[in-house]
């Protein structure tokens, strides 16, 4: 059997780093066969003492780093990796039993490169050294089409419910530091950018910790969070460059996420962004008209996109107060 080596950044996670271990330790593919690389990311509570008995066991090979953050840790964790196959996982997640066993024989039998799965969500309670956790929604969904729009656009599962093929993880390569809150969304999709073979394996792969009610969005600040979507947005405009004039599904894709930011830049007052996102939508489209609402469809034909954004901007404001 081929190695599999699992990469875990660690930073302050004293309460559950063990309890993320122990998923991995009870792999039914059985641990002999599993690396497990811990990179200590600069922690200031007792996440460093923890590890060191874990790595004094051999359980653990342990990586202990300045705080750069977790791309940067994963990265470090790439490196060392000697796996056929790389599992990341983040701290606070953790693994089904056979999680590994399964997206292996899926990879090996289909000669793919990722292989995806369901997950589901999970909050805890932590008072008094005691524990509670309550399941929540269970996210069970195949890509649908093509995979690079898929996974720029509405398609997204954490690390811990992939598993990817070192061949794949070397074509892919560094860890995109420019994106702090979407990195593994984006390494996602450069998979599918590297034209890697996707294979689905259907039931709960991982359960992913959340703070109860709380989105992405919310938990970085909604404004964070889409300057990395815009971010991302324009590297993969640049990516996607040659193709637009024939993928028009690649344009719309673009120009929806563009929109997307310039409401949020728009309400949040952040006009320079919002400039930028019009100047993106008219590099793919220079005379460009949204279709889907009537309203804005006949404003922009009337005084131009820009303008109209601005009046729709105007209105959003008054509403949200």
């Amino acid at each position: 059997m081929k190695l599999i080596s699992v990469i875990i950044p660690a930073y302050n996670c004293e309460s559950f780093i063990k309890e993320t271990l122990e998923s991995v330790f009870n792999q039914s593919i059985g641990i002999e066969n599993v690396e497990v690389i811990v990179v200590n990311d600069g922690s200031t509570d007792s996440t460093l003492t923890i590890l060191k008995e874990y790595e004094q066991q051999n359980q653990i090979i342990l990586i202990d780093t300045p705080n750069r953050g977790v791309s940067a840790a994963r990265e470090t964790g790439r490196k060392l990796a000697k796996g056929e196959y790389i599992q990341y996982l983040d701290s606070d997640d953790l693994l089904t039993s056979q999680k590994i066993e399964i997206q292996y024989k899926a990879l090996e039998e289909n000669k793919a490169d990722v292989a995806y799965g369901d997950w589901q969500k999970f909050s805890e309670k932590i008072s008094d050294q005691n524990k509670e956790k309550k399941y929540l929604e269970k996210v069970e969904r195949q890509i649908e089409g093509d995979e690079e729009i898929a996974l720029f656009t509405d398609f997204w599962c954490p690390p811990a419910a992939i598993l990817y093929s070192k061949s794949i993880v070397d074509k892919i390569g560094v860890w995109n530091t420019d994106l702090p809150i979407i990195q593994d969304a984006r390494y996602f999709l450069d998979a599918a950018i590297q034209k890697g073979k996707f294979v689905y394996t259907k039931g709960i792969m991982a359960k992913y910790r959340v703070s109860e009610g709380t989105s992405l969005s919310q938990r970085h600040g909604e404004v964070k969070f889409v300057s990395d979507v815009f971010t991302n947005a324009k590297q993969i405009h640049e990516l996607w460059k040659s193709d637009l004039k024939t993928r028009k599904d690649k344009a719309h894709a673009l120009i929806e996420c563009y929109r997307y930011c310039i409401q949020v830049f728009g309400l949040n007052n952040e006009k320079q962004l919002f400039k930028e996102a019009i100047a993106k939508i008219y590099e793919i489209e220079p005379h460009f008209i949204p279709q889907k609402s009537k309203g804005m469809k006949y404003l922009s034909s009337l005084i131009g996109y820009t303008k109209a954004e601005r009046l729709a901007n105007s209105y959003r404001k008054i509403r949200k107060k």
